[in-house]
């Protein structure tokens, strides 16, 4: 499986880490620390054959996307495993998620593979703090961030495509500053 996902400047990065720490540190899982996943919102996941063909159709997305300002607003969960916070759905992400997902289906159209999940309108759009989560762990983990958590501004300055397992960055684009 590939996913595409949007990376942040240094100052958002190191806001989401101080939550991925605090919460590990909380529940005693080390998951997101010992893996090193970066802080990350993705925005479009497919399975396919044609990597090449995949970059391709990114690298013509590329030229469209630029940075934008993201709002984090609150906190969430996917149950039985995983805490995230949960940026508001705004025109940036949509766009985003739009144009990615239509590179990963042109990508895989011929090869009869297509889009896994992150579709537009059939998407959770939020930032995973802790993964792998036992009960009671998700528990602590979702009392120290509502303690903790204070809605924040943040950027997206980059896009990757990554493999999911083991997760592995194939290319990274940088975004410009919006005209």
């Amino acid at each position: 499986m590939y996913l595409v996902s949007l990376y942040f400047d240094e100052e958002t990065e190191r806001i989401l880490q101080k939550y991925i720490k605090r919460t590990a540190e909380k529940t005693g899982n080390f998951y997101m620390l010992e893996h090193q996943i970066l802080p990350h919102l993705t925005i479009a996941a497919c399975n396919s054959k044609r990597e090449r063909e995949l970059i391709a159709a990114l690298d013509a997305c590329a030229g469209l996307w630029h940075a934008g300002s993201i709002d984090w607003a609150g906190v969430g969960s996917f149950k039985p495993r995983v805490l995230f916070l949960l940026p508001v759905l705004s025109l940036y992400l949509h766009e985003l998620c739009v144009s990615a997902n239509a590179a990963a289906e042109r990508a895989g159209r011929n090869a009869g593979e297509g889009i896994n999940r992150y579709r537009p309108f059939g998407w959770i759009p939020h930032t995973t703090i802790a993964r792998t989560l036992s009960e009671k762990q998700m528990l602590a983990g979702f009392h120290i961030l509502q303690a903790d958590f204070t809605p924040f501004t943040g950027k997206g300055t980059r896009i990757g495509l990554a493999r999911s397992n083991p997760y592995q960055d194939i290319k990274v684009w940088e975004l410009p500053e919006k005209e």
